[in-house]
């Protein structure tokens, strides 16, 4: 009897190599339409799956490449701003040096009217002499314009040279960068002519004697500056210097005028008293310590500790522990009181504004709250909080800021 063949199963011929027997595969109807179902499936969701992955790739490519045009942007915004600020800075620099021209122009003016004076003082000085030998007046009055013009000469010496190192600051923007942070320190340092000659004088003094040099102070670290806010600086200070150079070429002429009409007693008295007037209202401020040695100038300096670039808000004063120290002004004390780098210091407040301190006090004599006139003892030098030696640190501050203490005060 035959059988009947089954319809529910489906054989499959696999054909092997030449010379291999055929083998036969039977399976189930479900069986063999499920595969290539599961195979479509497969690959389906494999192609899904890449789509996917792609569409997210560039996305993030997508993003990044934004990202990318906005930091180029920045970049171009900023090099165009960089670009700018040189121009102005070159501008600027062009305008300092031909300011420092101009105030170049104005010592030699100076110069020449200290010569004709000069010319006048010893005209009537050999006259003098000649015609009335007893009398002494008109040799002192001779004797101080003498000293006062060699002093002023010698200020004036020192200011040029100081113009000197300026005026080769503005060929090229690279040597303009560096002239501006050349002549930034050149006029804020000595931003009074007097305060040069004083700064040399007191150097001077320290090198030839065997003073240790004693400093200290708070240290402060030197950060950099925007260029055109040092221009602008620089400017100020050239602004200040001119008119004190217009004030003394105004006074240079008075003098002369007064001088070609000096020939009479009347005006040598009028002569003497005008002095005599001048001096007695000229010191306005006094020198807080017996000792005029200084050992430690305003602005920029080597940090006596750390050995960096630093900056000293004011000066130091050599001295002994225990020597006296002066109110340089009259005022009121707000600050009586030791802190760490400072020591031992004490604050005045002034009624023109202006603040003085003074620091590493080996004792004080007044507290916060004192009324102290010009002249009077408040504290002894010492060598307190951040300090190498005895030594008085005298400071000067305007409105919330530190100035040269020499454009107030001379040793």
């Amino acid at each position: 009897m035959k059988s009947q063949p089954d319809h529910n199963r489906i054989t499959l011929l696999v054909v092997r190599e030449a010379g291999r027997p055929v083998r036969q595969l039977q399976l189930s109807r479900p069986l063999a339409l499920a595969l290539p179902a599961a195979a479509a499936l497969s690959i389906s969701s494999l192609v899904t799956s890449m789509h996917f992955h792609a569409s997210r790739s560039i996305a993030e490519l997508e993003s990044e490449a934004a990202a990318l045009s906005l930091t180029n942007l920045r970049m171009e915004m900023k090099v165009a701003d960089k670009d700018q600020t040189l121009q102005q800075l070159r501008s600027q620099v062009t305008e300092l040096s031909e300011e420092a021209e101009n105030i170049k122009d104005k010592l030699k003016s100076v110069s020449e009217l200290e010569a004709q004076l000069q010319s006048l003082i010893d005209k009537e000085s050999g006259s003098t002499t000649g015609t009335d030998s007893g009398k002494g007046t008109g040799t002192d009055s001779d004797t101080e314009k003498t000293s006062s013009s060699n002093a002023s000469s010698g200020t004036l010496s020192h200011a040029t040279a100081s113009l000197d190192t300026v005026d080769g600051s503005a060929p090229a923007v690279t040597t303009a960068l560096n002239g501006v942070n050349h002549t930034a320190a050149a006029a804020s340092n000595p931003s009074s002519l007097s305060g040069v000659s004083y700064r040399i004088g007191a150097l001077s003094s320290v090198l030839g004697s065997k003073v240790t040099p004693q400093v200290g102070g708070e240290y402060i670290a030197v950060y950099q500056e925007d260029p055109l806010e040092l221009v602008r600086q620089t400017k100020d200070d050239f602004a200040e210097i001119r008119s004190m150079l217009e004030e003394m070429v105004n006074s240079i002429s008075t003098t002369i005028t007064q001088a070609e009409r000096a020939n009479s007693v009347q005006a040598n008295l009028q002569a003497k008293k005008a002095l005599a007037e001048k001096a007695r209202l000229a010191p306005a401020v006094i020198w807080p310590t017996h000792s005029n040695v200084i050992t430690s100038s305003f602005g920029y300096r080597s940090d006596p500790f750390k050995g960096v670039s630093a900056y000293h808000s004011g000066i130091d004063i050599a001295g002994d522990i225990g020597d006296p120290v002066y109110a340089a002004m009259a005022g009121v004390v707000t600050a009586s009181d030791q802190m760490g780098a400072r020591g031992k210091y004490i604050i005045i407040e002034h009624a023109n504004g202006l603040e003085t301190w003074y620091m590493h006090l080996n004792g004080m004599t007044v507290k916060a709250g004192d009324k102290v006139n010009k002249g009077e003892q408040i504290g002894m030098l010492g060598n307190t909080g951040r300090s190498t030696g005895p030594h008085l640190h005298f400071q000067v501050v305007k409105q919330n800021k530190a100035v040269n203490p020499l454009n107030y005060v001379k040793p």
